[in-house]
């Protein structure tokens, strides 16, 4: 049976990869952008994807936007996920504010299966060796980080009393192609291939990087088995001193770039590892295929054929 599934923040790099996804499967899908959206060039040329222009301060208009009935919903926009914005309180607790307007919308519009865009900073700082498991509790110490938790916490009430399955995948370190350009592996690669200096912190904490389109995988299969519920963890498995990653890119490279280690301080608030118990996603099928190495590659592959295509 097709389904209708609606993404929001549908050109972001895990919307536009979900999206592609659902569509081979066979799914319709209705594509949440914003007003004059110059990136509609990420999403597949499709009969399959329906686009509806709406900003977040207008997710309660969406009952009026989307006519028929929406089977699940993935919430994957967000304003202010990177730098001093984490911290900027109105600015996120609009973010509060707009998302359950969606989930209100969409639980209106016929879903049974609503997925948040999670994130490791619902759980706050983790300087502890052993892997972070979905039952720690959360002291979230970002407003960022608050608010996604707020927003998943109302969204768990909302959804039970209204028989709306609810799940939060919840992303620690995502990469690959058409990744945000200041994100750790997008910078230093670029550096790397240009055999630029490259300053970094010690690089000696834990960390775990998963490769999009094995995240993306995970997520079908949350979609489409009716008995997953609650936080699942995103990672590959594999965690490393961040250093041991850094040493793979410019193996990779073949870079005579110098790495600076220890040239730009930890926050004041310490160290932080980056290090997940997948076990829960594991326990459903998923097996990641990718190991970062096979990553590094594709974004590299992906970097060569835009600077062909620009000169």
């Amino acid at each position: 049976m097709m389904r209708r599934i609606l993404v929001t923040g549908a050109t972001s790099m895990i919307g536009a990869a979900l999206i592609k996804k659902l569509i081979e499967n066979g799914d319709k899908v209705v594509a949440i952008v914003r007003e004059n959206c110059t990136k509609l060039s990420k999403l597949p040329n499709s009969q399959q994807i329906e686009v509806v222009s709406c900003n977040m301060d207008e997710y309660w208009k969406l009952t009026d936007k989307i006519e028929g009935t929406i089977d699940v919903a993935f919430a994957a926009a967000w304003n202010g996920t990177r730098g001093s914005s984490r911290n900027d309180h109105g600015l996120q607790a609009d973010n509060l504010k707009y998302n359950i307007d969606l989930l209100h919308a969409v639980v209106e519009l016929g879903c049974r299966t609503f997925l948040t865009s999670g994130s490791q900073a619902e759980y706050g700082e983790w300087n502890e060796v052993c892997k972070l498991r979905e039952d720690v509790v959360p002291h979230p110490n970002t407003e960022y980080g608050k608010n996604k938790l707020a927003f998943y916490e109302y969204a768990e009430k909302y959804c039970y009393e209204r028989g709306c399955r609810l799940v939060e995948p919840r992303f620690f370190s995502l990469y690959g192609p058409y990744d945000f350009e200041g994100t750790l592996v997008m910078s230093t690669l670029k550096k790397l291939m240009g055999n630029e200096p490259c300053d970094l912190t010690k690089c000696i904490q834990q960390w775990d990087f998963l490769y999009i389109d094995d995240a993306i995988e995970a997520l079908r299969l949350l979609i489409d088995n009716s008995e997953c519920s609650g936080i699942y963890n995103f990672g590959s498995g594999y965690s490393a001193p961040l250093r041991e990653f850094v040493e793979k890119m410019v193996q990779i490279t073949q870079s005579n770039s110098i790495l600076n280690y220890g040239a730009i301080p930890y926050a004041e608030t310490g160290m932080v590892n980056v290090n997940p118990n997948v076990q829960k996603l594991l326990g459903i099928g998923w097996q990641p295929k990718m190991s970062f190495e096979m990553g590094i590659k594709e974004i590299i592959k992906n970097i060569v054929s835009v600077q062909s295509l620009v000169s």
